[in-house]
């Protein structure tokens, strides 16, 4: 009996064959990891390429672009190792020699910082598309789950104004919710700033001050019917966290709640219009795409984007990229 016949005696499939190795467990929870030192990443790399000349040419060096429909790691050129896992079965002593690169190979991608957030959710071409956009779903889920957790880090600050800073001016917004802009090296007052909208409540300053921060709580309150002129759930959370003095545990309960909003994708890493690399999450409702870029290390929302998809206003974008936000004591 070879391996491979011996793993499909004891109920496990090629697939689970191939994904019993050191390090699976590690490289399936990774997500989006940070590169190693320099010396480190040398040594692994190291490693890898003394296993894969062991191996052969089934195989190829680092450096070789080499992909299979089966892998889901990859890295570019000098950046790390690009791993190819076979389609044919394995069978005998191969298959423990393979099965241990494999494990050194799939280390090393963690170790190199190679692995990302997923944006198909591991779903193959045979799967519906409900089961796709649930894995999908899931995906954003976490991604979002982790940023709460970034988000929850940073300091707490106050001031006696909120700056919100883009690429078409600065704006500050005062604790009785006076909303001013500077042109030309003056202050302008522009009004009242409305309410924020957190599903059926309205809260100013104050008000926010006093929202739960519990995130299963503010889901609830983000789904509940929507009123005449209501913004999107999703709408509605990004506002709070760009355009609101929200605490970083209010951040970080809203960053969470997201994540349970039905329709909510991860698209990826991509750049904003400035040049930033960021990762986007995507909302879909009937009539409209709302789009946010947050910036993984910090939580911040880099760029929001909301087009009308169908009815009057079809085709029309709204479009912020928000350079800073913060307190900040004085205007100007």
């Amino acid at each position: 009996m070879t391996a491979y016949d011996d793993t499909e005696e004891n109920g496990m499939n090629e697939r689970g064959a191939l994904l019993d190795f050191p390090g699976a467990d590690e490289l399936a929870a990774a997500g989006h990891v940070h590169p190693l030192p320099e010396r480190a990443l040398a040594r692994v790399l190291a490693e890898v390429e003394a296993a894969v000349a062991t191996e052969g040419a089934d195989v190829t060096a680092p450096g070789a672009n080499v992909t299979a429909p089966d892998a889901n790691v990859t890295a570019p050129g000098t950046a790390g190792v690009v791993v190819a896992m076979p389609e044919r079965r394995l069978f005998g002593r191969q298959f423990g020699r393979r099965r241990a690169l494999i494990g050194l190979l799939a280390t090393a991608a963690v170790a190199t910082g190679v692995v990302t957030y997923a944006n198909n959710g591991g779903t193959s071409a045979g799967q519906d598309a409900g089961t796709r956009s649930e894995a999908r779903a899931n995906t954003a889920t976490v991604f979002l789950d982790d940023i709460s957790t970034v988000a929850a880090s940073q300091s707490v600050s106050s001031g006696k104004y909120w700056k919100t800073r883009t690429t078409v001016g600065t704006a500050y917004l005062s604790q009785s919710m006076d909303y001013y802009v500077v042109n030309g090296g003056k202050a302008y007052r522009k009004g009242l700033r409305p309410d924020w909208q957190v599903g059926p409540k309205d809260l100013d300053w104050k008000g926010l001050g006093q929202l739960t921060t519990d995130s299963g709580k503010l889901l609830a309150l983000l789904q509940s019917p929507p009123r005449p002129k209501s913004i999107s759930p999703f709408d509605q959370a990004v506002t709070l966290l760009t355009d609101s003095p929200a605490s970083p545990q209010l951040r970080a309960g809203v960053f969470k709640a997201m994540g349970g909003l039905k329709g909510v994708k991860l698209l990826g890493q991509v750049k904003d219009s400035t040049g930033r690399g960021g990762t986007a999450v995507e909302f879909a409702e009937a009539k409209s795409v709302g789009q946010v870029i947050v910036d993984p290390k910090t939580s911040a929302i880099l760029e929001y984007t909301f087009t009308w998809t169908a009815g009057p206003s079809k085709g029309k974008v709204t479009h912020q990229t928000f350079l800073s936000t913060g307190f900040t004591d004085r205007i100007g």
